[in-house]
């Protein structure tokens, strides 16, 4: 676990110091862990979770790639402007 530590600089309302400390545990990702670690999880059951979430990785990017492959399809080519003859 990290510790973290925020000086309120004088003049500065707590509000700012306040969000600067949430910030730096965004960043560090303690919440995230905290509700990682909030039950134990067997390892043969956390292989299977990894393996879904890994599944649902692939399909998702299969579904983006196909989207933009037929997205390029459908994308009509711009023609060049017809010009008429020049008049001097």
């Amino acid at each position: 676990m990290v510790n973290f530590s925020v000086e309120v600089h004088d003049n500065e309302p707590f509000e700012r110091a306040l969000r600067r400390f949430t910030t730096k545990t965004k960043k560090a990702g303690v919440l995230r862990d905290l509700k990682k670690k909030r039950f134990y999880v067997k390892p043969s059951a956390q292989k299977k979770i990894d393996l879904q979430k890994s599944i649902r990785r692939q399909k998702k990017a299969q579904r983006l790639a196909e989207l933009a492959l037929t997205d390029a399809r459908h994308r009509k080519k711009k023609k060049a402007p017809v010009r008429g003859p020049r008049r001097d």
